[in-house]
């Protein structure tokens, strides 16, 4: 065991001691006993005792049990990542430390209370063989273990009751997400399946909560009128021509029309003014259009698969299932890849994994690589970062870069490098940055003659199988940096003595957490093994983010450059390059992901609201005849309020649109509010003695009560998670006229709530009193909405 300095990691090291104190006592125990000390424990929770009480025990009985049923005991260090993982913490382990196992420990002690564990892998397959493996302990103890995805087909509601009502739960941040807000688009209480949110353990947390923490959720649908100017605009953007008709910043993050830009459109399209109000769209599908072209390129932020445009993790090369680019920009890539317009849709539902996971009563997390972010972490979740020692040193190599001026000279020195490690056949992971760019170096390795496997997002279902074979003789293998993550690269007979896995990094990530984890594809447990970077001054990460002194430097080199006889920079103001834009990226990343919180959090209190109160009226088991006679004299007061709405017209037009097609209007036209307000009241209750003598028992009518109540309220949510997305667009371009977009945000969300609020009374009231009820021949009551 190491020296322990950390003051912290030795304070746990006293719980792990106690832990093995239990350990000879539950090894001595048969089978049967060992067992039954889980209803031992939840009779002790019932009693009095909590889960920091029965922590040494609890960790002592499943370490056993795994001991017994997966032949895997665990070490010191991952009892240690245990009780990390327990007390809602971040245990950083390095690569190949055992975090599966480890996770047995929290997540037992934690199932415990019955109020349920879910633990979050890094994808369906993952999840899958994570709960196939470790579910033998979980069952072989006495507790339910369900899983949340499914990679063949599509579970179905009656499934998700059952799976979300287990002990543990396996499944991804997306599946959790999406199962979230569909859940909170039933109408019924036994259409219901999600759990309270408990504990949750996610595994890769860091790619969860930061590199993934802005990307919305979104359920759509109720589709927009389809526009025909997609085509037309994408026709125009393909005559212009880069640096004349319009123009790039620096990063390549922004594209603009320049006055010739704007000059060709008039002409194109034949009109007078392309700012006018009346071109507003067609000047919106030229942007769309014009930033499908340029900032969006295909096998880098998206693949075609089966006909779709699908887009790619900018992370780790992942397809992104089921999630669109919103306002329109998705359909202009799809007309730009010459493949069928999909709808462009309202949002239904939407939420962050920042915002989702902040629910939960205690979150926690494993990853190898989560120092560089401690501070973000223990702001925004409340969670310490705290690292666990390796069991067996680390004697993995991480050479310094190799720095080249040209793209050419990189990949042939990076070549070279392979094809030597090859030829004594020692395993190779050469990592790209892109889609495009692992398909360019597989096509190098054909011509070479080196037989390889490719992992990236179009071959991502052989993904195990491709890291399975990566660490044995003579293998090598070329990968976007999704990598395999969450699976051992384990090394085959003879490769430690060659020296173990070489990675190999094409190029630096946007994030050195990234690169760290890529390094520790190599070196697990113990194991020999190396890491370098290639790096050339044309690489992405240089080319957008870096200085402009860079630019100068190559474009005043390209001239001298023999590809055949690469020249490494070794100055100092080139070694340290890369670092010093990887700092600037994570903080503007950092930057980023506080501004979508602080965004995200009106969009947040809105959401618990109206979730709340749907919950409220679904789970409410009363007829809701009082509660509509309140809604509807809370309307009237609004209404009556304004003076003008006291005239014989006016009223008259309310009652038609709101409460009766069909009425005589006995008052005289100078009734005052009071009397006018106790006359609409009285149509109310006439409709509801009408609606209990169709409907003829209390539970038809309640449920018809609250579908019209939860008819309004979806409705206008949805108008509402809509607006607030289109308002957030619009607020952010504010800032160039001095304004604080943050602050417009939510001015106009507030100011947007209070609408949305009056619009579900109003059409609740109106569902439930202009509705037709149509009694069918086998009883059945339709409803038809107005």
């Amino acid at each position: 065991m190491h020296k322990i300095k950390d003051l912290k990691i030795k304070k746990l090291f006293r719980i792990v001691d106690r832990v093995n104190s239990y350990s000879a006592k539950m090894a001595s125990l048969p089978d049967e006993m060992l067992k039954k000390q889980t209803k031992v424990f939840k009779d002790r929770l019932k009693n009095g005792e909590n889960l920091n009480d029965l922590l040494p025990e609890a960790f002592a009985v499943v370490r056993e049990a795994d001991k017994r049923v997966l032949s895997m005991f665990p070490f010191d260090v991952q009892v240690l990542g245990g009780i990390v993982l327990h007390q809602g913490n971040i245990a950083e382990m390095k690569t190949g430390e055992g975090k599966t196992l480890t996770a047995t420990m929290p997540v037992y002690l934690n199932a415990l209370d019955g109020k349920g564990v879910i633990l979050v892998t890094a994808n369906s397959y993952l999840a899958e063989r994570d709960a196939q493996e470790m579910g033998k302990v979980y069952r072989w103890l006495g507790l339910s273990i369900s899983v949340g995805v499914d990679q063949e087909k599509e579970i179905k509601e009656k499934q998700k009751k059952t799976i979300y009502a287990s002990d543990i739960v396996y499944t991804t941040s997306y599946a959790l997400g999406f199962d979230y807000l569909i859940d909170n688009l039933s109408t019924f209480a036994e259409q219901k399946y999600m759990c309270a949110f408990n504990y949750v353990l996610i595994d890769e947390v860091d790619s969860v909560l930061l590199d993934s923490a802005q990307m919305p959720l979104v359920i759509s649908g109720a589709p927009r009128v389809q526009s025909n100017l997609y085509q037309v605009s994408n026709n125009f953007i393909l005559t212009l021509e880069k640096k004349v008709d319009f123009r790039l910043d620096d990063q390549e993050k922004n594209v603009w029309l320049t006055e010739r830009g704007i000059d060709e459109a008039e002409h194109f399209f034949d009109i007078d003014n392309l700012f006018g109000e009346k071109y507003k769209e067609l000047f919106k599908h030229i942007e769309l259009a014009l930033k499908a072209h340029q900032l969006f390129k295909i096998n880098r932020d998206y693949v075609i698969e089966d006909q779709k445009v699908k887009l790619l993790d900018s992370v780790n090369g992942r397809i992104m299932e089921g999630t669109k680019l919103q306002s329109g920009l998705h359909q202009a890539i799809e007309t730009k890849e010459h493949i069928e317009t999909t709808p462009e849709t309202r949002a239904m539902a939407s939420i962050t994994y920042q915002n989702l996971f902040r629910m939960f009563h205690k979150i926690s997390g494993m990853t190898g690589t989560a120092s560089t972010a401690k501070p973000e972490f223990l702001e925004t979740y409340n969670m310490e970062v705290i690292s666990i020692p390796t069991n067996r040193p680390t004697i993995r190599k991480d050479l310094t870069d190799k720095i080249f001026v040209s793209l050419p000279e990189k990949i042939s020195a990076l070549i070279e490098q392979v094809k030597s490690f090859h030829e004594k056949e020692q395993p190779v992971l050469l990592v790209t940055e892109s889609v495009s760019m692992s398909e360019i170096y597989s096509k190098i390795l054909l011509e070479q003659g080196i037989a390889h496997n490719v992992l990236n997002a179009y071959n991502i279902p052989k993904e195990a199988e491709i890291i399975s074979e990566a660490g044995q003789l003579g293998s090598v293998t070329v990968a976007t940096s999704m990598a395999g993550r969450g699976t051992d690269i384990k090394l085959g007979p003879g490769v430690a003595r060659l020296g173990g896995l070489a990675v190999i990094g094409s190029e630096h990530m946007k994030s050195n957490r990234i690169d760290e984890q890529l390094r520790g594809r190599a070196g697990r447990q113990g194991d020999p093994g190396l890491s370098q970077f290639y790096v050339s001054l044309e690489d992405n990460l240089l080319i957008k983010e870096g200085p402009d002194w860079i630019r100068k430097y190559f474009e005043k080199k390209s001239n001298k450059i023999d590809e055949n006889k690469p020249k490494l920079l070794t100055r100092h103001r080139f070694t340290n390059l890369v670092k010093k834009i990887q700092k600037y990226k994570d903080e503007q990343s950092h930057d980023a992901r506080i501004q979508s919180l602080e965004f995200d959090e009106n969009l947040r209190i809105q959401r618990e609201i109206v979730y709340k109160a749907r919950n409220k009226i679904i789970f409410s088991k009363e007829i809701l005849n009082q509660e509509i006679i309140s809604l509807a004299s809370k309307l009237f007061d609004i209404f009556l309020s304004n003076r003008k709405n006291l005239l014989f017209e006016n009223l008259s037009r309310y009652i038609l649109d709101n409460l009766n097609y069909d009425f005589k209007f006995d008052l005289s036209k100078n009734n005052d509010r009071k009397s006018i307000k106790k006359y609409l009241i009285e149509i109310v209750k006439d409709k509801i003695r009408d609606r209990q003598f169709i409907l003829k028992n209390d539970q038809q009518l309640t449920n018809f009560e609250k579908i019209s109540i939860l008819k309004a309220i979806d409705s206008s949510w949805i108008e509402q998670v809509d607006n607030l997305q289109q308002i957030k667009l619009a607020v952010i371009s504010r800032q160039y006229s001095q304004k604080n977009p943050l602050y417009e945000y939510q001015r106009e969300a507030a100011s947007s709530y209070g609408l949305m609020k009056e619009k579900i009374m109003l059409s609740g009231l109106k569902n439930f009193m202009l509705s037709d009820l149509v009694e069918g021949k086998n009883g059945e009551i339709s409803i038809f909405f107005p």
